[in-house]
C-alpha cells in the first residue's frame, strides 16, 4: 500500500513538472507571438513594392493592407508648397515628362522642384513608367501630390471605410549642401511642413524624421511636442547621438545596423524606440521583428503584417 502511494505521488509529481514545462513553453510562444504583433509596420513611401512610390494610390493600398503608419518624403516647390517626393528633382528612373517622354539621367537634376511651381510639377507622370527595381509594381499614371492632398485622401478613405486611424512618418528630405539650391533653409522647411500638419489637425498623429541633424535641431527647438525620428545609415548609436544636442524619441537606423537583441536593448535603455529601415526580404523582416524592435519600415507591407 505504501509503495502504491509513493508510485502515485511520483506519477503526480512528474505530471506536474511536464505541465509546468508545457505552460512555460506556451507562455514563451504567446509572448513571442505578441511581440511580433506589437511591431508597428510602416509602409515605405506608401506601398512602393506594389504601387508608384509616394503616390496616393500607394498610400491607400498600404492602409487597406493594415499598416499602422505611412512613411513619406517631402520637398518644397518654388511657390512654397509641401510636395510629397523622395527627390527634389524629377528622377529619371520612374518619372516621365508631361508629354510622356523619358527624362535623361544626365538632365534629371535640372528639373529642380524648388525652382518649379507646383502646378508644373503636377503635370509630370510619376507612375506610368513603373520602376525596374520593383518589378511587381503596378504601372499607372499618377503624379507627385501635395502633403495636404495626401492627408485629405488618407483621412477621407479611413473615415468612409471605417478603418483604424494611421500615423504619419514624414521625412524632411534635406542636405546642407543643397540649402537654397534644392530646398529652403531648415527653419523655413520645417515651418512649412508644420503649417500643413497644424492646418490638417494631425499633430498628434505625426512624427518628423530626417538624416539632417540641423533639421532635427530646428524641430526640437521650435516644435518640442513633435516626436522626432533620427535617421542614420552608418556609425554607432553613440557616435550618431553625439551629433545632436538632445535625445530623439526614435532611433531609425539602416536595418543592417540592427545586429542583435543586445543592440535593441541598448536603444531601449536610452528610452528611445527603435524603427529600422528599409527591410524588404522576408528572412530579414522575420529576423528584425523577432529582435523586439518597435517598428519596421518596408516597401512590402504585406510581408511584415
Amino acid at each position: 500500500m505504501k509503495k502504491s502511494l509513493e508510485f502515485i505521488s511520483l506519477v503526480f509529481y512528474v505530471c506536474c513538472i511536464f505541465s509546468c514545462i508545457n505552460q512555460d513553453n506556451q507562455t514563451k510562444q504567446e509572448m513571442q507571438a505578441q511581440q511580433l504583433k506589437s511591431v508597428a509596420v510602416q509602409g515605405h513611401r506608401g506601398d512602393r513594392g506594389n504601387f508608384p512610390e509616394n503616390s496616393i494610390p500607394g498610400f491607400l493600398s498600404a492602409i487597406k493592407k493594415g499598416v499602422e503608419v505611412i512613411e513619406l518624403d517631402v520637398v518644397i516647390s518654388k511657390d512654397h508648397r509641401v510636395v510629397v517626393s523622395h527627390e527634389p528633382f524629377m528622377h529619371h528612373l520612374y518619372m516621365l515628362q508631361p508629354d510622356g517622354q523619358p527624362i535623361p539621367k544626365a538632365k534629371e537634376k535640372s528639373y529642380n522642384l524648388y525652382e518649379m511651381p507646383y502646378d508644373s510639377i503636377r503635370l509630370f507622370d510619376a507612375g506610368s513608367k513603373g520602376n525596374e527595381k520593383f518589378p511587381q509594381q503596378q504601372a499607372q499614371k499618377t503624379y507627385k501630390p501635395l502633403l495636404s492632398d495626401v492627408i485629405d485622401s488618407v483621412e477621407n478613405y479611413i473615415r468612409h471605410h471605417d478603418l483604424k486611424e494611421v500615423k504619419y512618418n514624414i521625412e524632411i528630405k534635406s542636405k546642407p549642401e543643397e540649402y537654397n539650391i534644392y530646398q529652403p533653409q531648415p527653419k523655413e522647411f520645417v515651418d512649412l511642413v508644420m503649417q500643413v500638419v497644424n492646418e490638417k489637425n494631425i499633430r498628434d498623429k505625426v512624427n518628423l524624421q530626417s538624416f539632417d541633424v540641423q533639421v532635427l535641431e530646428v524641430i526640437y527647438q521650435n516644435h518640442p511636442t513633435v516626436e522626432i525620428a533620427y535617421l542614420v545609415s552608418e556609425g554607432t548609436m553613440e557616435e550618431n547621438l553625439q551629433k545632436l544636442s538632445f535625445q530623439p524619441e526614435i532611433y531609425s537606423p539602416y536595418y543592417k545596423l540592427v545586429t542583435d537583441s543586445a543592440f535593441v536593448k541598448k536603444v531601449h535603455q536610452k528610452g528611445m524606440k527603435l524603427i529600422p529601415w528599409t527591410v524588404n526580404e522576408q528572412q530579414d523582416i522575420d529576423r528584425i521583428k523577432s529582435l523586439g524592435v518597435d517598428g519596421i519600415i518596408t516597401d512590402y507591407p504585406e510581408r511584415a503584417l
